[in-house]
């Protein structure tokens, strides 16, 4: 089979193509054939050198993915050949266990081979069963970004309710994690805000559903612009996706009791200090959580909600795998609106 590798990790002309043998299911594993990938920014990371240590040169990026299943190692029952599937990239995230640093141990496509290869085996307690309504070209986007939404929005968000009506939520920015919750909060009734330096991103937001959107190139005090614009209104739900570089705003965009879950760093590194006050965080008596993307339940319950809701990923560009360089100068230049994603067979 072909697979993709990291390389020395000297930026994207270090991924390299290469010809491996085809892997085989072991005990509790399953084999699957790949059909599509998707990108995210920490895959962008990776070939830089700046997310995760120690990887091998030989390492099969990328943690978004689906295949069908070709063959089952002994003991997998939940699973069948011809299935397709996805899977919880955080392996060893028990839904039922407390999240550790040992979650961080087994990681699709950062500690553990990835999905952009034409074969992947992968542990079977992962793979999920993809719902008919789903389609690959969603799938094939999903598992950061699903889990990561659904953690921030409803499991810490909403209280656990995937009921949004009454609700305003927030993300900033046009990339896969600020789309897929627009797209989600606005199936499961909620209202949203967003942000974004383009002006036609904004209007392509608003036709998707989003109720109130600010250029914050135009207006770097973008939350005060939002409480302008919803009548002073601040958000239930924020899924943060700039960290602390812009708190300051975050946090006036906040209503009162409102619940932050931080989930990126893209106005900085996750080590700049912060820009904001400890008084509007007691005196709206704001929650705020990290989010570390979600374990399987949260993305089984994700991939339940958008089959039902009909919801369909973004995808701005898809590639061909002999051109998945191109895919990720492609996320490099930062023009696009939601996922990116790779076809494989």
């Amino acid at each position: 089979m072909k697979a993709w590798e990291i390389g020395p990790r000297g930026g994207i002309d270090s991924l390299r193509l290469a010809e491996r043998d085809d892997p085989v299911a072991g005990p509790g594993e399953v084999l699957l054939r790949v059909t599509g990938a998707g990108l995210n920014y920490r895959d962008l990371m990776i070939l830089r050198g700046h997310y995760g240590s120690d990887l091998p040169e030989t390492r099969i990026p990328l943690t978004d993915g689906v295949g069908v299943v070709e063959a089952l190692g002994e003991g997998v029952e939940h699973l069948a050949p011809g299935d397709r599937v996805v899977a919880a990239h955080f392996v060893d995230w028990d839904p039922q266990g407390p999240f550790g640093f040992h979650v961080f141990g087994r990681d699709i496509g950062v500690t553990m081979d990835g999905w952009l290869a034409e074969k992947i085996v992968l542990p079977a307690k992962a793979a999920i069963p993809l719902p008919d309504a789903v389609s690959d070209r969603t799938a094939a986007t999903l598992a950061v970004v699903a889990a990561t939404v659904w953690h921030a929005m409803i499991a810490f968000g909403n209280g656990g309710s995937a009921d949004l009506s009454g609700r305003l939520v927030l993300a900033q920015g046009t990339g896969g994690v600020a789309v897929h919750a627009l797209q989600l909060a606005k199936a499961l009734g909620a209202e949203f805000a967003i942000t974004s330096s383009s002006d036609d991103k904004l209007a392509r937001a608003r036709a998707m559903g989003a109720d109130y959107t600010v250029n914050y190139r135009t207006r770097p005090d973008w939350g005060t612009a939002l409480l302008e614009q919803s009548g002073g209104r601040g958000a239930d739900i924020v899924v943060d996706t700039l960290g602390f570089g812009e708190f300051a705003q975050t946090l006036e965009a906040t209503g009162i009791e409102g619940r932050i879950g931080t989930v990126g760093a893209l106005a900085g590194s996750p080590q700049d200090r912060a820009d904001f006050a400890q008084g509007p965080v007691l005196g709206k008596n704001i929650t705020i959580k990290g989010i570390t993307s979600g374990h399987r339940a949260m993305f089984e319950a994700a991939l339940a909600a958008m089959a039902e809701r009909g919801v369909e990923t973004l995808v701005d560009a898809d590639f061909a795998f002999a051109d998945a360089p191109s895919a990720y100068r492609h996320l490099e230049a930062g023009a696009h609106m939601g996922k990116i994603m790779v076809r494989v067979a």
